[in-house]
Protein backbone atom coordinates (compact mmCIF):
# COMPACT_ATOMS: atom_id res chain seq x y z
CA UNK A 1 0.00 0.00 0.00
CA UNK A 2 2.56 2.90 0.62
CA UNK A 3 4.23 1.77 -2.58
CA UNK A 4 0.81 2.34 -4.19
CA UNK A 5 0.02 5.74 -2.21
CA UNK A 6 3.64 7.24 -2.91
CA UNK A 7 3.42 6.54 -6.52
CA UNK A 8 -0.37 8.18 -6.76
CA UNK A 9 1.29 10.80 -5.23
CA UNK A 10 4.03 11.66 -6.87
CA UNK A 11 2.13 11.06 -10.28
CA UNK A 12 -0.88 13.27 -9.41
CA UNK A 13 1.99 15.88 -8.09
CA UNK A 14 3.71 16.09 -11.28
CA UNK A 15 0.45 15.99 -13.42
CA UNK A 16 -1.25 18.75 -11.32
CA UNK A 17 2.09 21.00 -12.10
CA UNK A 18 2.07 20.07 -15.53
CA UNK A 19 -1.75 21.21 -16.07
CA UNK A 20 -0.79 24.57 -14.19
CA UNK A 21 2.38 25.44 -16.07
CA UNK A 22 0.20 24.76 -19.40
CA UNK A 23 -2.39 27.42 -17.83
CA UNK A 24 -5.23 24.78 -16.38
CA UNK A 25 -6.42 25.00 -13.05
CA UNK A 26 -5.02 21.30 -12.35
CA UNK A 27 -7.37 20.14 -9.61
CA UNK A 28 -9.58 17.29 -10.67
CA UNK A 29 -7.98 15.37 -13.83
CA UNK A 30 -4.41 14.88 -11.75
CA UNK A 31 -6.81 14.14 -7.90
CA UNK A 32 -8.83 11.26 -10.69
CA UNK A 33 -5.32 10.01 -12.08
CA UNK A 34 -3.95 9.54 -8.09
CA UNK A 35 -7.16 8.09 -6.83
CA UNK A 36 -6.94 5.15 -9.65
CA UNK A 37 -3.64 4.26 -8.31
CA UNK A 38 -4.75 4.54 -4.77
CA UNK A 39 -8.22 4.91 -4.35
CA UNK A 40 -7.60 5.58 -0.44
CA UNK A 41 -4.87 8.04 -1.16
CA UNK A 42 -7.69 10.62 0.76
CA UNK A 43 -7.44 9.35 3.95
CA UNK A 44 -4.05 8.34 4.45
CA UNK A 45 -3.83 12.65 3.18
CA UNK A 46 -6.64 14.13 5.17
CA UNK A 47 -5.89 12.54 8.55
CA UNK A 48 -1.74 14.27 9.11
CA UNK A 49 -3.67 17.76 8.83
CA UNK A 50 -2.49 18.69 13.07
CA UNK A 51 -5.73 20.74 14.07
CA UNK A 52 -8.10 17.49 11.70
CA UNK A 53 -11.07 18.28 8.81
CA UNK A 54 -13.72 20.35 8.85
CA UNK A 55 -16.45 19.34 6.02
CA UNK A 56 -19.08 21.56 4.69
CA UNK A 57 -22.25 19.58 2.92
CA UNK A 58 -25.90 20.66 2.14
CA UNK A 59 -27.94 21.65 -0.92
CA UNK A 60 -26.99 25.18 -1.55
CA UNK A 61 -24.23 27.46 0.18
CA UNK A 62 -21.53 24.66 0.53
CA UNK A 63 -18.72 27.20 -1.33
CA UNK A 64 -19.93 30.22 -0.04
CA UNK A 65 -19.55 28.99 3.71
CA UNK A 66 -16.35 27.51 3.00
CA UNK A 67 -14.68 30.73 1.56
CA UNK A 68 -16.16 32.89 4.62
CA UNK A 69 -14.83 30.02 6.98
CA UNK A 70 -11.52 30.36 5.34
CA UNK A 71 -11.43 33.84 5.55
CA UNK A 72 -11.90 33.94 8.94
CA UNK A 73 -9.24 31.24 9.70
CA UNK A 74 -7.09 33.56 7.84
CA UNK A 75 -7.83 36.49 10.02
CA UNK A 76 -6.81 34.15 12.66
CA UNK A 77 -3.68 33.37 11.04
CA UNK A 78 -4.58 29.58 10.71
CA UNK A 79 -2.61 28.14 7.91
CA UNK A 80 -5.53 26.56 5.76
CA UNK A 81 -5.68 23.64 2.71
CA UNK A 82 -9.43 23.84 0.71
CA UNK A 83 -11.03 23.71 -2.44
CA UNK A 84 -11.59 27.03 -2.90
CA UNK A 85 -13.62 27.21 -6.47
CA UNK A 86 -16.13 24.45 -5.49
CA UNK A 87 -14.12 20.96 -6.90
CA UNK A 88 -16.00 18.93 -4.05
CA UNK A 89 -16.56 15.33 -5.76
CA UNK A 90 -13.85 12.76 -4.46
CA UNK A 91 -11.42 14.05 -7.81
CA UNK A 92 -11.38 17.51 -6.41
CA UNK A 93 -11.11 16.42 -2.98
CA UNK A 94 -8.10 14.62 -3.69
CA UNK A 95 -6.90 17.31 -6.37
CA UNK A 96 -6.85 19.61 -3.67
CA UNK A 97 -4.93 17.72 -1.11
CA UNK A 98 -2.41 17.29 -3.71
CA UNK A 99 -1.56 20.89 -4.12
CA UNK A 100 -1.35 21.35 -0.01
CA UNK A 101 0.94 18.43 0.30
CA UNK A 102 4.64 18.08 -0.04
CA UNK A 103 6.30 15.62 -1.98
CA UNK A 104 6.57 13.60 1.48
CA UNK A 105 2.89 13.28 1.92
CA UNK A 106 2.96 15.86 4.73
CA UNK A 107 0.33 18.66 4.60
CA UNK A 108 1.11 22.06 3.92
CA UNK A 109 -1.43 23.84 6.40
CA UNK A 110 -2.98 22.99 9.59
CA UNK A 111 -6.33 22.91 8.70
CA UNK A 112 -8.33 21.30 5.80
CA UNK A 113 -11.71 22.82 4.80
CA UNK A 114 -13.77 20.88 2.50
CA UNK A 115 -17.26 21.82 0.56
CA UNK A 116 -18.42 18.22 -0.13
CA UNK A 117 -21.22 17.05 -2.69
CA UNK A 118 -23.66 15.00 -0.81
CA UNK A 119 -23.51 12.06 -2.83
CA UNK A 120 -19.43 11.93 -2.42
CA UNK A 121 -19.81 12.40 1.46
CA UNK A 122 -20.55 8.11 2.10
CA UNK A 123 -17.08 7.21 0.57
CA UNK A 124 -14.93 10.29 2.04
CA UNK A 125 -16.33 9.41 5.29
CA UNK A 126 -15.04 5.83 4.81
CA UNK A 127 -11.60 7.23 4.22
CA UNK A 128 -11.71 10.31 6.75
CA UNK A 129 -13.35 10.77 10.48
CA UNK A 130 -13.92 15.19 9.87
CA UNK A 131 -13.80 16.82 13.69
CA UNK A 132 -16.53 19.18 12.28
CA UNK A 133 -19.20 18.65 10.06
CA UNK A 134 -21.29 21.86 8.87
CA UNK A 135 -24.78 21.22 6.98
CA UNK A 136 -25.93 23.85 5.38
CA UNK A 137 -29.41 23.22 3.88
CA UNK A 138 -31.96 20.59 1.71
CA UNK A 139 -33.79 21.48 -0.81
CA UNK A 140 -34.84 19.71 -3.90
CA UNK A 141 -31.79 19.91 -6.47
CA UNK A 142 -31.10 17.87 -9.76
CA UNK A 143 -33.68 14.77 -9.05
CA UNK A 144 -32.02 13.01 -11.78
CA UNK A 145 -28.75 12.78 -10.01
CA UNK A 146 -29.41 12.20 -6.75
CA UNK A 147 -32.89 10.88 -6.53
CA UNK A 148 -35.06 11.73 -4.16
CA UNK A 149 -34.94 14.52 -1.29
CA UNK A 150 -35.54 12.03 1.32
CA UNK A 151 -32.69 9.75 -0.35
CA UNK A 152 -30.27 12.55 -0.14
CA UNK A 153 -30.95 13.25 3.54
CA UNK A 154 -30.53 9.60 4.42
CA UNK A 155 -27.12 9.47 2.22
CA UNK A 156 -25.86 12.30 4.75
CA UNK A 157 -27.37 11.38 7.87
CA UNK A 158 -26.14 8.01 7.50
CA UNK A 159 -22.43 8.45 6.96
CA UNK A 160 -21.47 11.00 9.31
CA UNK A 161 -19.02 8.85 11.97
CA UNK A 162 -20.65 9.57 15.18
CA UNK A 163 -17.46 10.60 16.70
CA UNK A 164 -17.84 13.69 14.14
CA UNK A 165 -19.00 17.65 16.02
CA UNK A 166 -22.23 18.56 13.68
CA UNK A 167 -22.87 22.24 13.17
CA UNK A 168 -26.30 22.43 11.84
CA UNK A 169 -28.87 25.05 10.34
CA UNK A 170 -31.54 24.80 13.18
CA UNK A 171 -34.46 26.51 10.75
CA UNK A 172 -34.47 24.02 8.17
CA UNK A 173 -36.09 21.07 10.02
CA UNK A 174 -34.67 18.27 7.34
CA UNK A 175 -31.26 19.25 8.69
CA UNK A 176 -32.07 19.85 12.18
CA UNK A 177 -33.88 16.10 12.53
CA UNK A 178 -30.27 14.69 11.97
CA UNK A 179 -28.89 15.89 14.93
CA UNK A 180 -31.81 14.31 17.18
CA UNK A 181 -30.05 11.76 19.94
CA UNK A 182 -26.61 12.59 18.63
CA UNK A 183 -23.97 14.25 21.11
CA UNK A 184 -21.89 17.44 19.88
CA UNK A 185 -24.59 19.17 18.08
CA UNK A 186 -24.58 23.08 17.37
CA UNK A 187 -27.31 24.91 16.07
CA UNK A 188 -27.26 28.36 14.16
CA UNK A 189 -30.67 30.41 13.24
CA UNK A 190 -31.90 33.64 12.98
CA UNK A 191 -34.72 35.15 14.83
CA UNK A 192 -36.89 36.77 12.43
CA UNK A 193 -35.70 38.47 8.71
CA UNK A 194 -37.04 41.55 7.48
CA UNK A 195 -38.80 39.14 4.63
CA UNK A 196 -40.24 36.98 7.44
CA UNK A 197 -44.11 36.32 7.59
CA UNK A 198 -46.16 34.26 9.26
CA UNK A 199 -47.79 32.82 5.78
CA UNK A 200 -46.10 31.46 3.34
CA UNK A 201 -46.70 30.69 -0.78
CA UNK A 202 -43.48 29.81 -1.79
CA UNK A 203 -42.68 26.03 -2.57
CA UNK A 204 -41.10 24.15 0.63
CA UNK A 205 -39.63 20.53 1.30
CA UNK A 206 -40.26 19.07 3.89
CA UNK A 207 -43.51 19.70 4.86
CA UNK A 208 -44.22 16.47 7.39
CA UNK A 209 -42.36 15.56 10.25
CA UNK A 210 -39.46 13.74 9.73
CA UNK A 211 -40.04 11.54 13.16
CA UNK A 212 -43.79 11.33 12.85
CA UNK A 213 -45.43 12.38 9.92
CA UNK A 214 -47.20 14.86 10.66
CA UNK A 215 -47.57 18.15 8.83
CA UNK A 216 -45.32 21.01 10.67
CA UNK A 217 -47.20 23.84 11.71
CA UNK A 218 -44.97 27.41 11.51
CA UNK A 219 -45.57 30.39 13.62
CA UNK A 220 -42.90 32.09 11.14
CA UNK A 221 -41.05 31.42 7.36
CA UNK A 222 -38.19 32.98 6.55
CA UNK A 223 -37.98 31.26 2.96
CA UNK A 224 -38.34 27.93 1.98
CA UNK A 225 -39.50 25.21 4.60
CA UNK A 226 -36.82 27.99 6.83
CA UNK A 227 -38.41 29.41 10.15
CA UNK A 228 -40.40 28.62 13.35
CA UNK A 229 -42.15 25.30 12.85
CA UNK A 230 -43.03 22.31 15.59
CA UNK A 231 -44.95 19.32 15.15
CA UNK A 232 -48.44 19.40 17.00
CA UNK A 233 -47.76 15.13 17.39
CA UNK A 234 -44.48 14.07 18.74
CA UNK A 235 -43.60 17.42 19.63
CA UNK A 236 -40.61 17.83 17.64
CA UNK A 237 -39.82 21.54 17.14
CA UNK A 238 -36.67 24.08 16.31
CA UNK A 239 -33.54 23.78 18.30
CA UNK A 240 -32.21 26.30 20.38
CA UNK A 241 -29.51 27.73 18.43
CA UNK A 242 -26.13 28.34 19.76
CA UNK A 243 -25.49 30.71 17.49
CA UNK A 244 -28.90 32.94 16.63
CA UNK A 245 -28.88 36.36 14.44
CA UNK A 246 -31.17 38.92 15.28
CA UNK A 247 -31.57 43.03 14.19
CA UNK A 248 -30.56 41.62 10.64
CA UNK A 249 -30.58 44.27 8.06
CA UNK A 250 -29.56 44.53 4.51
CA UNK A 251 -28.33 47.96 2.84
CA UNK A 252 -26.01 48.81 0.17
CA UNK A 253 -24.58 45.09 -0.91
CA UNK A 254 -24.16 44.70 3.03
CA UNK A 255 -25.68 42.35 5.96
CA UNK A 256 -25.42 43.22 9.34
CA UNK A 257 -26.66 41.72 12.34
CA UNK A 258 -26.12 41.07 15.94
CA UNK A 259 -25.64 37.31 17.72
CA UNK A 260 -28.26 37.24 20.50
CA UNK A 261 -25.63 35.47 23.37
CA UNK A 262 -24.95 37.03 26.52
CA UNK A 263 -21.43 37.74 25.50
CA UNK A 264 -21.93 39.88 22.70
CA UNK A 265 -22.89 42.97 21.74
CA UNK A 266 -21.23 43.13 18.65
CA UNK A 267 -22.67 44.73 14.93
CA UNK A 268 -21.08 42.18 12.58
CA UNK A 269 -20.98 43.45 8.59
CA UNK A 270 -20.74 40.90 6.05
CA UNK A 271 -20.05 42.49 2.10
CA UNK A 272 -22.99 40.20 1.02
CA UNK A 273 -26.09 41.00 -0.83
CA UNK A 274 -29.56 38.25 -0.10
CA UNK A 275 -30.55 36.93 3.30
CA UNK A 276 -30.39 33.62 2.48
CA UNK A 277 -26.31 34.21 2.22
CA UNK A 278 -27.12 35.12 5.95
CA UNK A 279 -27.08 31.54 6.64
CA UNK A 280 -23.98 30.48 5.07
CA UNK A 281 -22.32 33.50 6.90
CA UNK A 282 -24.56 31.97 10.48
CA UNK A 283 -22.93 28.68 9.32
CA UNK A 284 -19.29 30.08 9.26
CA UNK A 285 -19.90 31.80 12.25
CA UNK A 286 -20.46 28.85 14.49
CA UNK A 287 -17.73 26.49 12.72
CA UNK A 288 -15.13 28.98 13.76
CA UNK A 289 -16.92 29.46 17.04
CA UNK A 290 -16.43 25.67 17.59
CA UNK A 291 -12.93 26.03 16.52
CA UNK A 292 -11.98 28.54 18.88
CA UNK A 293 -11.56 31.20 17.21
CA UNK A 294 -12.09 34.46 18.92
CA UNK A 295 -15.59 36.74 17.99
CA UNK A 296 -12.97 39.37 17.05
CA UNK A 297 -11.47 37.69 14.61
CA UNK A 298 -14.81 36.14 13.24
CA UNK A 299 -15.88 39.93 12.94
CA UNK A 300 -12.96 40.97 11.03
CA UNK A 301 -12.50 37.74 8.75
CA UNK A 302 -16.58 38.43 7.76
CA UNK A 303 -16.54 41.53 6.90
CA UNK A 304 -13.04 40.67 4.87
CA UNK A 305 -14.52 38.33 2.60
CA UNK A 306 -14.63 38.81 -0.64
CA UNK A 307 -17.11 36.87 -3.21
CA UNK A 308 -15.52 33.93 -5.36
CA UNK A 309 -16.41 31.49 -7.92
CA UNK A 310 -19.14 32.94 -8.94
CA UNK A 311 -21.38 33.53 -5.66
CA UNK A 312 -22.33 36.83 -5.56
CA UNK A 313 -18.74 37.62 -7.28
CA UNK A 314 -18.77 41.64 -8.49
CA UNK A 315 -16.67 42.42 -12.01
CA UNK A 316 -16.50 45.55 -14.04
CA UNK A 317 -17.97 45.74 -17.72
CA UNK A 318 -17.79 48.87 -19.88
CA UNK A 319 -20.17 51.03 -18.03
CA UNK A 320 -21.82 48.96 -15.47
CA UNK A 321 -21.18 46.70 -12.62
CA UNK A 322 -21.94 43.06 -12.48
CA UNK A 323 -22.88 40.24 -10.41
CA UNK A 324 -22.40 36.78 -11.21
CA UNK A 325 -24.31 34.07 -9.09
CA UNK A 326 -24.74 30.38 -9.65
CA UNK A 327 -28.35 29.12 -10.22
CA UNK A 328 -29.59 25.63 -10.03
CA UNK A 329 -32.33 24.62 -8.34
CA UNK A 330 -35.67 26.48 -7.93
CA UNK A 331 -35.31 27.29 -4.30
CA UNK A 332 -31.67 29.17 -4.82
CA UNK A 333 -32.42 30.63 -7.85
CA UNK A 334 -36.59 32.30 -5.91
CA UNK A 335 -33.50 33.69 -3.65
CA UNK A 336 -31.55 35.34 -6.39
CA UNK A 337 -34.77 36.71 -7.80
CA UNK A 338 -36.28 38.12 -4.64
CA UNK A 339 -32.43 39.83 -3.88
CA UNK A 340 -32.78 41.58 -7.68
CA UNK A 341 -36.54 42.69 -6.91
CA UNK A 342 -35.82 44.34 -3.92
CA UNK A 343 -33.11 46.57 -5.51
CA UNK A 344 -33.99 50.03 -5.80
CA UNK A 345 -32.68 50.81 -9.23
CA UNK A 346 -33.57 49.15 -12.05
CA UNK A 347 -31.73 45.76 -13.25
CA UNK A 348 -30.87 44.09 -16.58
CA UNK A 349 -30.33 40.28 -16.57
CA UNK A 350 -28.06 37.42 -18.59
CA UNK A 351 -29.35 34.14 -17.79
CA UNK A 352 -27.26 31.26 -18.95
CA UNK A 353 -29.13 27.82 -18.87
CA UNK A 354 -27.42 24.49 -19.85
CA UNK A 355 -28.62 20.87 -19.53
CA UNK A 356 -25.57 19.25 -19.32
CA UNK A 357 -24.60 16.30 -17.02
CA UNK A 358 -23.06 18.54 -13.84
CA UNK A 359 -26.74 20.87 -14.32
CA UNK A 360 -28.80 17.90 -13.85
CA UNK A 361 -30.55 16.68 -17.28
CA UNK A 362 -33.69 17.73 -16.87
CA UNK A 363 -34.44 21.31 -16.70
CA UNK A 364 -38.43 20.90 -16.13
CA UNK A 365 -37.44 22.99 -12.29
CA UNK A 366 -37.14 26.06 -14.18
CA UNK A 367 -41.13 26.09 -13.68
CA UNK A 368 -40.84 25.87 -10.27
CA UNK A 369 -38.94 29.83 -10.10
CA UNK A 370 -41.04 32.51 -9.28
CA UNK A 371 -40.57 34.69 -12.79
CA UNK A 372 -43.59 36.33 -12.05
CA UNK A 373 -42.09 38.41 -8.97
CA UNK A 374 -40.10 39.82 -12.12
CA UNK A 375 -43.19 40.22 -14.11
CA UNK A 376 -44.52 42.18 -11.43
CA UNK A 377 -41.83 44.83 -12.05
CA UNK A 378 -40.63 44.58 -15.69
CA UNK A 379 -40.58 48.43 -16.03
CA UNK A 380 -37.45 48.30 -13.99
CA UNK A 381 -36.34 45.13 -15.97
CA UNK A 382 -35.64 46.62 -19.70
CA UNK A 383 -33.46 43.48 -20.63
CA UNK A 384 -33.26 40.22 -20.66
CA UNK A 385 -30.75 38.22 -22.04
CA UNK A 386 -30.99 34.44 -22.42
CA UNK A 387 -28.37 32.15 -23.24
CA UNK A 388 -26.93 28.72 -22.87
CA UNK A 389 -28.21 25.33 -24.22
CA UNK A 390 -31.34 26.19 -23.69
CA UNK A 391 -31.61 29.39 -24.35
CA UNK A 392 -35.24 28.81 -25.88
CA UNK A 393 -36.50 27.15 -22.93
CA UNK A 394 -35.35 29.70 -20.63
CA UNK A 395 -37.01 32.48 -22.85
CA UNK A 396 -40.58 30.28 -22.73
CA UNK A 397 -40.59 30.41 -19.47
CA UNK A 398 -40.28 34.05 -18.88
CA UNK A 399 -42.94 34.73 -21.62
CA UNK A 400 -45.02 32.65 -19.48
CA UNK A 401 -44.45 34.41 -16.55
CA UNK A 402 -45.95 37.60 -17.89
CA UNK A 403 -42.47 39.21 -19.30
CA UNK A 404 -43.13 41.43 -22.76
CA UNK A 405 -41.01 39.47 -25.71
CA UNK A 406 -39.50 43.08 -26.71
CA UNK A 407 -37.44 42.81 -23.41
CA UNK A 408 -36.85 39.16 -23.89
CA UNK A 409 -33.48 38.12 -26.54
CA UNK A 410 -31.71 34.53 -27.30
CA UNK A 411 -27.77 34.38 -27.97
CA UNK A 412 -26.37 31.29 -27.50
CA UNK A 413 -23.00 32.18 -27.33
CA UNK A 414 -22.01 33.51 -23.68
CA UNK A 415 -19.04 35.62 -25.32
CA UNK A 416 -21.73 37.85 -27.54
CA UNK A 417 -24.24 37.24 -24.49
CA UNK A 418 -21.82 39.33 -22.00
CA UNK A 419 -20.81 42.07 -25.14
CA UNK A 420 -24.78 42.12 -25.34
CA UNK A 421 -24.96 43.60 -21.54
CA UNK A 422 -22.33 46.09 -22.52
CA UNK A 423 -24.26 47.05 -25.76
CA UNK A 424 -27.67 46.68 -26.18
CA UNK A 425 -28.81 45.97 -29.47
CA UNK A 426 -31.74 43.99 -29.15
CA UNK A 427 -35.03 45.19 -30.40
CA UNK A 428 -35.06 49.35 -30.89
CA UNK A 429 -37.31 50.13 -28.05
CA UNK A 430 -35.65 47.99 -25.14
CA UNK A 431 -31.96 48.98 -26.61
CA UNK A 432 -33.00 52.13 -25.52
CA UNK A 433 -34.36 51.14 -22.28
CA UNK A 434 -31.14 49.29 -21.97
CA UNK A 435 -29.13 51.60 -22.62
CA UNK A 436 -31.02 54.17 -20.24
CA UNK A 437 -30.36 51.60 -17.54
CA UNK A 438 -26.35 51.62 -18.02
CA UNK A 439 -26.86 55.99 -18.01
CA UNK A 440 -28.80 55.96 -14.98
CA UNK A 441 -26.12 53.31 -13.01
CA UNK A 442 -28.62 49.85 -13.17
CA UNK A 443 -27.72 47.06 -12.04
CA UNK A 444 -26.92 44.13 -14.02
CA UNK A 445 -26.75 40.36 -12.62
CA UNK A 446 -24.75 37.08 -14.53
CA UNK A 447 -27.22 33.76 -13.64
CA UNK A 448 -25.72 30.70 -15.08
CA UNK A 449 -26.23 26.94 -14.19
CA UNK A 450 -23.02 25.19 -13.50
CA UNK A 451 -21.51 24.18 -16.49
CA UNK A 452 -21.98 27.71 -17.89
CA UNK A 453 -20.64 29.64 -14.50
CA UNK A 454 -16.81 29.00 -15.28
CA UNK A 455 -16.64 29.81 -19.05
CA UNK A 456 -18.76 32.99 -18.18
CA UNK A 457 -16.59 33.74 -15.34
CA UNK A 458 -13.37 33.11 -17.35
CA UNK A 459 -14.70 36.02 -20.01
CA UNK A 460 -15.52 38.08 -17.34
CA UNK A 461 -11.77 37.87 -16.06
CA UNK A 462 -10.44 38.00 -19.71
CA UNK A 463 -11.51 41.57 -19.51
CA UNK A 464 -9.07 44.29 -18.55
CA UNK A 465 -11.45 45.54 -16.06
CA UNK A 466 -12.53 41.65 -14.97
CA UNK A 467 -8.93 41.24 -14.11
CA UNK A 468 -8.47 44.18 -12.12
CA UNK A 469 -11.39 42.58 -9.41
CA UNK A 470 -10.38 39.19 -9.86
CA UNK A 471 -7.21 40.77 -8.09
CA UNK A 472 -8.61 41.90 -5.17
CA UNK A 473 -9.80 39.07 -3.84
CA UNK A 474 -8.61 37.93 -0.88
CA UNK A 475 -9.14 34.79 0.30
Amino acid sequence: MTVRFYLALWTGKIVSILMRLLGKKGTTFPGFIALKICPNMIGFLASRFPEGAVIITGTNGKTTTNNLLASILKTAEKKIAFNREGANMLTGIAGALLQNTTFAGMPQASVLLLEVDEATLPGLCRQLTPRLAVITNFFRDQLDRYGELDTTIKLVKESLPAATELVLNADDPLVAQIGTGRKGVFYFGVSTLPTSSADSTETREGRYCSHCGQELSYTLFHYGQLGNYRCPSCGFSRPNPYIEAKEVKMESREISFRIDDDHDNHVYQVPLQGYYNLYNVLAAFCAADRLQISREDIGTGLNRYVSDAGRMEQFSLLGCEATLTLVKNPTGFNQVIHTIAELPQSVRLLIAINDLAADGRDISWLWDVDFEILALRQDDVPQIICSGLRAEDMALRLKYAGIKEDRITMEHSLEKAVEMLEQPSISAASALKAAASIAEGGAVFILPTYTALFPIRDILVRRKTGEKQRKAVNV
